[in-house]
């Protein structure tokens, strides 16, 4: 009951740690625990809600996750009923013949079915909006009505989806117009493109750029920005292109931007103006289409990226993480990748599925330095420079701790220059490895706690994966082994395996298994002999 007593700025900042944010889209934000803390009495209610609705659409950005669109629909129906019920009903009570007809086959909530007022103005603890095509499609809303839409009006089963949009989208409308104007010191946008992006997007930043009484917007402390398959050209209407040069003027102070798909030179121009005008812009997100890359059509339009590239050295200062999706290399002129080179403080870099990563990028390796973090994910790929790979080792000897090759290509000859140059390395994650190869590396990168390998030629580790416990660093405290669809090693292997560990005194404490195989619980009571947890999980 201690607890409950705790300064309300105490429980505020251990509630904020509770609150995980993740940055990039399709990765959701947990607030399993975040909620139980509202339950425990009024005093922790009070102080943990607002941080409960600083993010709430972060929690379902996994879009192809349909299993949350139930729970995606209960917000909706909660922040409706932060509106004052005039307004609904003014919207119920329009002059609209449409409406005045759909209201035929409509009736008010009874009794029962109103909601009562909400416990807390919810909307304005609002810091992070995310727009996409799940609030404003008609075939979503209409399927979940009896969710979101009951304590307002209920719904005959015999109404068709036209006649229900006829009511839906206004309100959805006035909901999203009602969030713009009273969120509270907005840091996080998010726009998707849909069917509707034009007036969608075009009506949104209008509402989040109106200045108040202060000259201030709501953007006027946005730290991060995701603009997901939005033509920048749409935006801007062509009567007035005020609008878009709002959004410009009206954010500066940047930490993230995301930004996916750039259709012309004239939307790489706004782009490139964008980034131009950020102060502290520290991560950069650039993406293609997926489906594009997958056929192979992500060559197209490459030179709008080099005007974006040509951008870039005025951040130089405080740029320091680059991620690259389904982009392509191959027609980088010499201008661009000079300016690539100029960006002296990067210390992540991230490609995944790009084409065209060559020789011709080898300059930009050399200069890398101050690299922390490499990864290269290339499922799609089956052509790509070593050469450029061995070059960012080498030039981030010094400074290298995560290192995260994943694609179906053999990297034989990076494999020897790993144990070379990159002794600081405390994650790893590589493609097919034999056993030898896998020594080697242990014996020099002595620092390593996370390590992730796709095991190749199976037949080659029997009767080798317990020497690897003999050279295992001290430090490792997880082993993740993938594509495992046969078990490689029988149970005494592993016995002697964890027994060989123990005496090199090795701190492991999970071994993972990825694939289709089947484990006995001779293997589970073996892991757990030893202290290590051992964990099987299907491939995705």
């Amino acid at each position: 009951m201690a607890a409950s007593f705790l300064l309300s700025e105490c429980l505020e900042k251990i509630f904020s740690n509770l609150l995980d944010i993740k940055p990039i889209p399709g990765i959701c934000t947990s607030t399993k625990d975040l909620h139980s803390c509202t339950l425990v009495s009024r005093h922790w209610c009070r102080i943990s809600t607002p941080i409960l609705y600083s993010y709430p659409f972060h929690h379902f950005r996994c879009s192809g996750d349909f299993e949350i669109y139930p729970y995606y629909f209960r917000l909706i129906r909660t922040l409706l009923s932060c509106i004052p019920k005039s307004e609904i009903e003014q919207i119920k009570s329009s002059n609209s013949s449409n409406i005045q007809r759909l209201l035929s086959n409509l009736s008010l909530s009874n009794q029962k079915q109103k909601s009562s007022p909400s416990t807390f103005n919810y909307i304005t603890f609002i810091r992070g909006l995310i727009f996409d095509n799940k609030l404003i499609n008609s075939n979503e809303l209409f399927y979940h009505k009896d969710i979101w839409l009951f304590p307002y009006i209920s719904i005959n089963n015999n109404i068709t989806k036209d006649q229900f949009s006829k009511i839906s989208i206004p309100i959805i409308n006035h909901l999203i117009s009602f969030m713009c104007k009273y969120c509270n010191d907005l840091t996080t946008l998010q726009l998707l493109d849909n069917l509707q992006s034009y007036e969608f997007c075009n009506n949104v930043i209008k509402l989040l750029t109106l200045k108040d009484c202060n000259e201030n917007t709501k953007l006027n402390n946005l730290k991060e920005i995701f603009l997901i398959n939005v033509e920048v050209t749409k935006i801007v209407d062509k009567k007035s292109s005020s609008h878009y040069l709002t959004l410009l003027n009206s954010v500066c102070n940047l930490n993230l931007l995301y930004n996916e798909i750039i259709n012309s030179i004239e939307e790489a121009s706004l782009l490139s103006q964008f980034i131009s005008l950020q102060k502290n812009l520290r991560h950069l997100i650039l993406s293609e289409s997926k489906l594009n890359a997958f056929y192979g059509y992500n060559n197209i339009g490459y030179n709008n990226y080099n005007i974006v590239f040509n951008s870039l050295p005025k951040l130089s200062e405080n740029l320091q993480i680059l991620e690259f999706k389904y982009l392509s290399f191959n027609n980088i002129n010499e201008d661009a990748l000079n300016s690539l080179c100029l960006l002296k403080n990067i210390k992540e870099l991230k490609f995944c599925n790009c084409k065209g990563i060559n020789n011709n990028l080898n300059p930009w390796a050399k200069n890398l330095s101050k690299l922390e973090v490499f990864e290269f994910v290339g499922m799609y790929i089956s052509i790509m420079s070593e050469e450029f790979i061995i070059e960012i080792i080498r030039s981030s000897s010094n400074t290298l701790t995560k290192l995260v090759l994943n694609c179906n290509i053999e990297l034989i000859r990076i494999f020897k220059q790993i144990p070379l140059y990159s002794h600081s390395l405390i994650y790893l994650e590589l493609p097919c490895i034999l056993p030898i190869e896998l020594i080697s590396i242990f014996k020099s990168c002595t620092q390593l706690v996370h390590l992730s390998i796709t095991l190749s030629g199976d037949n080659l580790w029997e009767g080798d994966f317990r020497n690897l416990g003999k050279f295992i660093p001290k430090t490792l405290q997880k082993i993740q082994c993938k594509g495992i669809n046969n078990l490689v090693f029988i149970s005494n292997e592993l016995k002697c395996f964890f027994e060989e560990c123990v005496n090199n005194d090795s701190k492991l404490k999970y071994l993972e298994i990825i694939g289709e195989c089947n484990i006995d619980k001779e293997y589970y009571d073996i892991a757990n002999e030893f202290g290590v947890e051992l964990r099987v999980l299907r491939s995705c």
